[in-house]
């Protein structure tokens, strides 16, 4: 008897053994699959081939085209960088892009001929303009369904949401005003009279000025939002539309469409300070977060037109769809920094970035589940197999966020899970969250706490976890998936697995012979 039963001792001892060494291999033999980017993106809306070429600014390559609705015009982009939002005039839509993967997740029914796009600075609403029915549509971001239709002036072309959230100002090209509504009750308050046939508007990174231009009269309108009254009228090139203030505030360039040219305007004094050349026809114009270009989009000759601003000189053309109006503001206020990997289960991919509190995410990996023994509460269903990735966080014991993205939408039953081997599989929908599309999800971790699983305070959080599902049809919330515990204690990944494997021995292995 005793002696069968060290054998059924010895025999499950050497299987998980085995087992550990198994995983090892794995980690040794997929090495680092990641296909990370920092960058900022400019989007393009490519009016007759119904498309968006997405420009990676740091090298100026057109690295992607996607396909939206009918003759897509104007173009807005989310604060956090995460979805870019299309009008099609075409089709009286908008197109919902999500950056992480080009991919079109939602398209929305809106107003009747929709134009200017604009995007609230807290992120939950989006207000497009709908020429033909003069109204404007207000979105709700976490259910991309329009829940407000306000009506406004004649033919209401662009619109600008102030710095603080509170007021949008919208520009009315049949009648010559700008209304002005407020936003938290969605009431306009005030209607201003600027030019002949405004069409585009910015607004100061203060929040303090707003700037029309005026393609009747070659002007550009500047409106002091305190009070809502126009202090001042510059005179700008023949047919202004495009038009933005750089992030210090110093400049205003505008597009002048019919003298393929950029008007520079000083704000300080309001006066033209020079004029420089682009391609046909510019009609799009957005600055670059930090100021030091200036990308303009000219439909005659299907090109993107990059101004350095230090100079104002044209330093590159860029060849794009057909007819690239791009309406708006198309390039991202902060860079996209996704790390990817392909998975082990079917070459799904898997990406991740970090949302607050992370300096770096390091050694992203995908494993088989087969490799863990552990069974109990082990999910049924691991659709991306195992994730493990290491994160530093600003200082020890921060509580992080990290974004997790998926290749296709979670099911209902999904949820997130971790693993390690003194808890075994957990729940962790508490500190999970999906989002609207189920194309994401949030993950909150506390190094040294909870979803760290080295369990200490040293400004790094090793995270094991994973979409898996219980296959419960009851079950609400996230997806779930296990992770063979990982640190960063080693310099290079093999030898941070090997830290874990060692971990896994003295935890595990050793008190459970």
């Amino acid at each position: 008897m005793s002696a069968s039963w060290g054998g059924r001792k010895l025999f499950k001892y050497l299987k998980i053994k085995f087992s550990v060494f198994a995983i090892l291999w794995t980690l040794i033999t997929l090495g680092p699959t990641n296909q990370g980017y920092a960058s900022i993106y400019a989007y393009v809306s490519n009016s007759f081939d119904n498309t968006v070429s997405v420009i990676r600014t740091s090298d100026n390559e057109v690295i992607s085209n996607v396909a939206v609705g009918e003759w897509p015009y104007g173009v807005g982009i989310s604060s956090d960088g995460e979805y870019v939002y299309v009008t099609n005039g075409g089709d009286d839509t908008v197109s919902v892009i999500r950056t992480c993967d080009y991919t079109v997740t939602a398209t929305i029914s809106v107003g009747a001929s929709p134009g200017g796009v604009s995007v609230s600075p807290d992120g939950p609403y989006i207000y497009t303009a709908n020429n033909d029915d003069s109204t404007v549509s207000v979105i709700d971001t976490s259910n991309n369904t329009v829940i407000a239709s306000i009506d406004v002036g004649l033919w209401p072309e662009g619109l600008v949401t102030t710095p603080d959230g509170e007021n949008l100002y919208v520009v009315n090209t049949g009648d010559g005003t700008v209304s002005v509504i407020r936003t938290f009750n969605l009431s306009v308050i005030a209607t201003v009279e600027v030019g002949e046939w405004p069409y585009g508007v910015a607004v100061s990174p203060g929040g303090e000025h707003i700037y029309v231009s005026n393609t009747r009269d070659n002007t550009v309108s500047v409106i002091r939002t305190s009070d809502n009254t126009v202090i001042g009228t510059v005179k700008v090139g023949t047919r202004p539309i495009g038009i933005e203030v750089t992030p210090d505030g110093n400049y205003v360039y505008v597009a002048a469409s019919r003298d393929n040219s950029v008007s520079v305007i000083r704000t300080s004094d309001n006066s033209l300070t020079s004029t420089v050349e682009v391609g046909g026809w510019p009609w799009g114009l957005a600055v670059s977060p930090n100021g030091d270009y200036v990308y303009v989009s000219n439909i005659a000759d299907d090109t993107v037109s990059v101004i350095r601003t230090t100079d104002n000189l044209v330093t590159d053309v860029l060849t794009v769809g057909v007819d690239p109006y791009s309406f708006g503001k198309f390039v991202s206020d902060i860079s996209d920094e996704v790390e990817w990997v392909n998975t082990v289960v079917d070459g799904e991919q898997i990406g991740i970035k970090g949302k607050t509190n992370v300096i770096k995410i390091d050694t992203v990996l995908s494993i088989d589940p087969n490799t863990i023994i552990d069974k109990i509460d082990k999910p049924e269903s691991l659709p991306y197999g195992l994730l493990s990735f290491n994160l530093t966080v600003d200082s020890p014991g921060d509580v992080a966020e990290v974004i997790v993205y998926l290749s296709k939408p979670a099911k209902s039953v999904d949820r997130w899970y971790k693993y390690d081997s003194l808890n075994g599989w957990q729940d962790y929908s508490a500190h999970s969250w999906f989002s609207a599309d189920r194309r994401s999800i949030t993950l909150e971790l506390q190094d040294g706490g909870y979803g760290d699983a080295d369990g200490i305070a040293n400004g790094v959080i090793v995270d094991p976890s994973g979409l898996g599902s219980s296959g419960d049809s009851s079950s609400t919330g996230g997806g779930g998936g296990g992770c063979f515990i990982a640190t960063a204690t080693c310099d290079s990944p093999v030898g941070t697995h090997l830290m874990a494997l060692r971990t896994f021995l003295d935890r595990f292995l050793l008190t459970n012979p």
